[in-house]
C-alpha cells in the first residue's frame, strides 16, 4: 500500500498537467548528433573523439532537432534557485528569467502511454493560441519521482530566437 503512494501521486499530477486549464499545448523536440566517430564507437549514446567519451552534447556543432511529439505544459511558478547548467558544477546560469513546469507527453494512438519523456537541453516550442508560438528549452530537472514530491519538474528558459509572435494567417 504505501509503495502505491508515489506512483498514485505522479498519475495524479500527469492529470493535472493534461487537464488543467492554464496548461498549454506544446511540441518537444530532442537535439541528435549528426557527427560520427570513425570508427563508430560510442560512449554513454554519444560518439566518442579520437577514442575519447563526450562528456556532454551541448558543445557539439553538428546536431538537428527532431520531434519528439505533442505534449501539455504547464508552469507552476518562477525559479530562484541555483542551477548549474554544465553538470560538472563549474558554470552559473546566464541572467535570465526561468521558470517551473511541468511537462507531460500525449497519448498515443489508441490511448497508448507515450514512448519518451522530456529530458535535459529538449527544445519546447509552447503554443498559447493565436498562432503563437514560444520557445523554451529544458535546462534543468529540480525535482525527482523517488522521495516526495514524487514528481517531475523541469527548469525552462526562454529562447528568444525562437519566438514567432506573428499570427499565422489563415489559408
Amino acid at each position: 500500500m504505501i509503495n502505491e503512494v508515489p506512483v498514485r501521486i505522479m498519475e495524479a499530477s500527469r492529470m493535472v498537467t493534461l487537464k488543467h486549464p492554464n496548461s498549454m499545448d506544446c511540441t518537444v523536440f530532442r537535439r541528435v548528433l549528426k557527427r560520427t566517430a570513425p570508427d563508430g564507437s560510442t560512449m554513454g549514446g554519444l560518439p566518442t573523439l579520437g577514442g575519447l567519451g563526450v562528456l556532454a552534447p551541448e558543445d557539439e556543432p553538428e546536431f538537428e532537432y527532431q520531434p519528439l511529439g505533442g505534449a501539455k505544459i504547464l508552469v507552476t511558478s518562477r525559479f530562484d534557485g541555483e542551477l548549474d547548467l554544465s553538470d560538472r558544477r563549474d558554470s552559473v546560469p546566464p541572467p535570465a528569467t526561468m521558470q517551473e513546469a511541468q511537462i507531460e507527453p500525449l497519448p498515443g494512438p489508441d490511448n497508448a502511454p507515450p514512448t519518451w519523456r522530456p529530458a535535459k537541453y529538449d527544445l519546447v516550442g509552447v503554443e498559447p493560441g493565436g498562432g503563437v508560438l514560444i520557445g523554451f528549452e529544458i535546462v534543468g530537472i529540480t525535482s525527482t519521482t523517488g522521495i516526495y514530491p514524487y514528481t517531475t519538474k523541469y527548469v525552462i528558459a526562454a529562447r528568444d530566437e525562437l519566438h514567432d509572435l506573428q499570427p499565422w494567417a489563415g489559408e
